[in-house]
């Protein structure tokens, strides 16, 4: 199980400063703490590592000494600045042979203008056992996904058939109650497909390369701008918007977003919306803003659970299924994806991916 307490590590850090504002790397707490940890100056140089470090590296101590913090945890060294209170982050860090492994980072600046203390948790394991535990989920859900879809294709085609046949001989109650059967069978049959979305997206095989974000986006857009009963938007999309991705499931993840917001403008007078880039704490996001329907901030969180959805269906119709996939997606790739919102006033969604590997 990974270690998942910070107090250790607060109270190494209040240890290894001496009386006379000296790190004292050689403490015995250092060398005996169970959790992995460094040592680095505040131009990010490593010091020292304990030993539980360098079973961690898989590496002597000569090999860690000297080198930089970025190149271990590129992603968290360049989010924190290093004199900043500790921070905690879940990264991939990489060994000096060139391998890398998933784990949970603490920066703590020492007292006094000192070095700082990094510790890491070994999440390989753990990230491991969710990976399986997703992975069994997902061909269930794939599993009764097709399943279903040969109960539902008789239960249509038998109403289709009642429709065409004998919708003369109904009144206009069974009529009605024809009408809602269908509707019904249709809303069962766009549950099955995002279920079968959700679980393709974390069992489809990536091949990730550079992607031409704006040029996916407008492939997004012409789809949407071609849909029947579709109203008019004013769109902006920044060129230039670059990624590193595969394309089949980043296209799943426009197609949720841009559709999102196209469906959240249709009742606004003047609908707009803006696809562009923003830099924030060192991440190129790439960001997808409406002025549409828009939430309340404090149902965020929700949005992303599966099944779940702020509006009635006879207003903006849907499955609650599109973010839950787009995280999914993202996080396949390394990233994030975050919502600003306020009722009545539009949303953004933002997400941002792993950089292109360096060789």
């Amino acid at each position: 199980m990974p270690y998942r307490d910070s107090h250790m590590t607060n109270q190494v850090a209040k240890i290894l400063m001496g009386p006379d504002g000296e790190t004292a790397t050689q403490h015995p707490l250092f060398a005996a703490c169970p959790v992995p940890a460094l040592i680095a100056g505040r131009d990010g140089v490593i010091q020292s590592a304990n030993p539980a470090a360098l079973q961690l590296f898989q590496c002597g101590a000569q090999e860690l000494a000297g080198l930089s913090l970025a190149a271990l945890v590129p992603e968290v060294a360049g989010r924190f600045p290093l004199g900043q209170p500790a921070a905690h982050a879940r990264a991939a860090v990489r060994r000096p042979d060139g391998q890398n492994f998933i784990a949970r980072v603490q920066l703590v600046p020492l007292p006094a203008a000192g070095p700082l203390l990094v510790t890491l948790e070994d999440l390989t394991e753990f990230e491991q056992e969710v990976s399986a535990s997703h992975k069994e989920l997902e061909s269930f859900m794939s599993a009764a996904g097709h399943d279903l879809r040969g109960p539902l294709r008789i239960l249509k085609g038998f109403t289709d058939a009642l429709e065409d046949e004998c919708a003369d001989s109904l009144n206009e109650e069974g009529r009605t109650f024809l009408k809602e059967i269908l509707k019904a069978a249709d809303r069962m049959e766009g549950l099955i497909d995002g279920l079968l979305a959700l679980s393709r997206a974390g069992r489809a095989e990536m091949t990730c390369e550079n992607l031409d974000i704006s040029t996916l986006v407008e492939l997004a857009l012409y789809e949407f701008r071609h849909e029947k009963n579709t109203h008019e938007v004013d769109v902006e999309v920044q060129p230039g918007l670059m990624a590193w991705g595969d394309v089949r499931l980043m296209m799943v993840v426009l197609r949720n977003l841009v559709g999102n917001a196209w469906k959240f403008t249709s009742r606004t007078a003047r609908p707009a919306l803006r696809i562009h880039g923003d830099r924030i704490d060192g991440r190129e996001w790439i960001c997808i803003t409406d002025n549409g329907a828009g939430f309340d901030m404090a149902q965020a969180e929700r949005l992303f659970q599966p099944f779940t959805r702020l509006h009635r269906q006879d207003e903006f119709p849907g499955q609650g299924l599109g973010l839950a996939t787009v995280r999914r997606i993202v996080k396949r790739h390394g990233g994030e994806v975050e919502m600003e919102a306020a009722a009545g006033q539009g949303a953004s969604v933002r997400f941002w991916l792993r950089p292109a590997p360096e060789y």
